[in-house]
């Protein structure tokens, strides 16, 4: 199967260039595209979450870990702005860290096994779905965007997780040998046969999340229309560069609060 900066770089390329297309077409702008971008990387190393000790496991808990903290900091000093303690700031990141590691993580490595359920579509079609549900009730969103915006960010999670699939199935033919190694099958399959009772479970919330999903036609209907869609910028290279760097800089401000 593909190593871990192997899933990590080609997730990052390939949803980056899809990010970057939709930025062309005008369907998104740049500062939704780093986020999708963001998305469909962490995607890319999504599936990999039920290896014991792994390096993705490690770096997708960390991250998940620290953007649950930075959500709930920016929750609290909006609405305690003038009650916030030192215990209070230090102590519920820590705690929230706590539970996320040797809590949520514990639990999560006892219920998967490697190539197991992760492993499957079923799995990816349910996170991507969770993600749509998360940021289509998120607050401050623009309505008029929301929806499309919380389809996307589904659509490249589920993306990002396809690729590492395909990269699991595709170095488990050996080109060199001309051999199908014993691993084949294993990662791109529909469900988990395995474990029944976990597959029914993720099957019944699969079923209840679709139904309770933004609208999705306008966003389909916005992915059909690719008649806008620029190749060469009349901007120089500088100038792109330039708004590229500010559009980042700008969103993280604004994501995080630091300023």
């Amino acid at each position: 199967m593909a190593n871990f900066n192997t899933h990590l770089n080609v997730a990052a390329l390939l949803t980056g260039l899809s990010s970057a297309s939709l930025v062309a077409a005008g369907h998104v702008d740049l500062n939704t595209a780093v986020w999708l971008w963001f998305l469909g990387t962490m995607g890319g190393l999504l599936p990999d979450i039920d290896s014991d000790n792994s390096t993705s496991l490690d770096t997708i808990f960390n991250l998940f870990s620290f953007a649950i903290i930075l959500i709930i900091m920016r929750y609290i000093i909006d609405e305690d702005i003038g009650d916030l303690s030192f215990l209070k700031v230090i102590g519920i990141p820590v705690l929230t860290y706590v539970v996320m590691k040797y809590g949520l993580r514990t639990l999560f490595e006892r219920l998967t096994i490697h190539r197991g359920s992760c492993h499957s579509l079923l799995f990816l079609v349910l996170c991507g779905l969770m993600t749509t549900q998360l940021i289509a009730n998120v607050d401050g969103i623009d309505s008029n965007k929301a929806d499309s915006l919380a389809w996307l960010s589904g659509g490249f999670v589920f993306l990002g997780g396809l690729i590492h699939l395909l990269l699991d199935e595709i170095y488990s033919v050996d080109l060199r040998n001309i051999r199908i190694k014993r691993s084949f099958g294993t990662a791109l399959k529909l469900v988990d046969l395995d474990s029944k009772l976990l597959m029914l479970a993720m099957m019944i919330a699969v079923g209840i999340l679709w139904n309770t999903t933004p609208e999705i036609q306008h966003t389909l209907d916005m992915l059909g229309d690719w008649s806008h869609f620029i190749w060469f910028s009349s901007a120089s290279s500088s100038e792109y560069i330039e708004l590229v760097m500010v559009n980042v800089l700008n969103m993280i401000v604004d994501k995080t609060g630091l300023i």
